[in-house]
């Protein structure tokens, strides 16, 4: 089936793509991180002996500290969260090879595009459109919404849980997932609930992504199957 071989491929090669991408890329990241670390041991034995006034060494320790910081903590959440903000794109174009490939064999007059709602009120839609039997009461199905509300908080909302709207919610699953932490933004003097993605969490991303559109394909291919069975 056309359907069955070419977005099978295009499937695999996108999701294994960007999971060889999140590999490699936390690694550097992490060898960055220790390289730093030693770099700093290094620079700590040498201050110790050097006769410096006491408020330079408190500028130079405040100047690794921040860039520890950086490598550490800063660089990893923005890799992960355009890492993440990706992985959702690409789930976008894969619902889209469907929806088109669907409008072609249903012969259905309008596009999903055409449809009212986000990204995946529209595929829902119209899959219900093409008859396409899909669970919406499955683990993948509730993960793959929650990730469109975490993807509009980073887009939209500069990662910021507080006053998104669906915070609720959004709060609740970050809480369950440790994809949340109160950070100092801006010239706030409290602490804010902010969306701070990990590694891990970053790898269950791919793999439900990649579970959902597969079984997106079984139910087709059944469809199909029983079509030409009582045709």
């Amino acid at each position: 089936m056309i359907l069955r071989g070419i977005f099978a491929i295009e499937l695999h090669t996108g999701f294994s793509e960007l999971e060889n991408y999140l590999k490699i890329t936390e690694e550097y990241l992490q060898k960055a991180k220790n390289d730093f670390e030693t770099h700093i041991q290094e620079q700590a034995k040498r201050l110790s002996t050097a006769d410096l006034p006491p408020e330079e060494l408190d500028e130079i320790n405040e100047f690794y500290q921040e860039k520890h910081w950086d490598c550490a903590e800063t660089f990893p959440r923005i890799f992960r969260s355009s890492f993440f903000v990706a992985a959702y794109s690409l789930l976008e174009h894969k619902m889209a090879i469907i929806c088109r490939q669907l409008k072609k064999d249903k012969q259905i007059p309008i596009s999903w595009s055409d449809l009212k709602g986000d990204a995946l009120d529209q595929f829902k839609l119209y899959c219900k459109t093409a008859s396409l039997e899909l669970s919406y009461n499955s683990k993948t199905w509730q993960e793959v919404q929650h990730y469109s509300r975490v993807r509009n908080c980073i887009v939209h909302n500069r990662g910021l849980i507080e006053e998104f709207r669906q915070e609720k919610e959004l709060h609740a699953y970050a809480s369950r997932k440790n994809i949340v932490e109160d950070s100092l933004v801006g010239l706030s003097i409290r602490a804010r609930p902010q969306i701070a993605l990990t590694e891990q969490f970053c790898k269950e991303v791919t793999k439900t992504m990649w579970a959902f559109l597969g079984n997106v394909l079984k139910v087709y291919e059944l469809q199909r199957k029983q079509t030409n069975a009582h045709e």
